[in-house]
């Protein structure tokens, strides 16, 4: 009678066959998968960036009324602060978010500008608390260097942020995901 190998040396030759196959099962995605990813994440990112704009279009202007001083200083900081904070609560679920790989750097990017953004209105809000002062005179021009350098932040925030979502939103898979001088005036020509 041959010699039989030992029972548990089968066992554990078996587990160690299979081991491989198990570790990579479920990597590999279908093309289906990534277009299905892909739709996901352009719809729940045009909801944000929809809603972004509209909120720093509306900062913006009034920013520069802050600037022209056409507009109450109490109204100005309520509209501010609940900009804001509208503002933060959609930046902590775009941190969360998970952007395609290749989009990863364009994303990081917009979400650099709404911070950017979110710092131009800050600027803007300090500005009204230096007018709130008692020993400063109504015309103080320090406010209005605070309303002018938000305004920039806020305008140029979202000048860019609608230049990298109209490429997160068009991009398909094979062509460059980059948003640069470059790349703008191929696309235009």
């Amino acid at each position: 009678m041959p010699p039989r190998p030992p029972v548990m040396l089968v066992v554990v030759m078996a587990a160690a066959s299979l081991l491989p196959a198990s570790l990579f099962r479920g990597k590999r995605r279908s093309f289906t998968g990534h277009a299905r990813e892909l739709m996901h994440y352009r719809s729940i990112l045009a909801g944000y960036t929809g809603r972004i704009d509209t909120t720093l279009g509306e900062l913006g202007e009034l920013s520069d009324a802050l600037r022209r001083r056409d507009v109450d200083i109490d109204e100005a900081v309520d509209r501010l602060a609940s900009g804001e904070d509208e503002l933060d609560v959609i930046a902590d679920e775009m941190r969360e978010m998970e952007a395609p790989e290749q989009l990863h750097e364009l994303h990081l990017e917009y979400e650099a500008n709404l911070e950017r953004a979110l710092r131009g209105i800050v600027t803007a809000e300090r500005g009204c608390g230096l007018t709130r002062q008692r020993h400063r005179p109504p015309d103080d021009e320090e406010a209005l260097a605070y309303w002018k350098r938000g305004h920039a932040n806020i305008v140029h925030a979202r000048m860019r942020m609608q230049e990298v979502a109209e490429v997160l939103l068009a991009w398909e898979p094979g062509r460059p995901a980059e948003v640069s001088v470059h790349t703008r005036l191929r696309r235009d020509a």
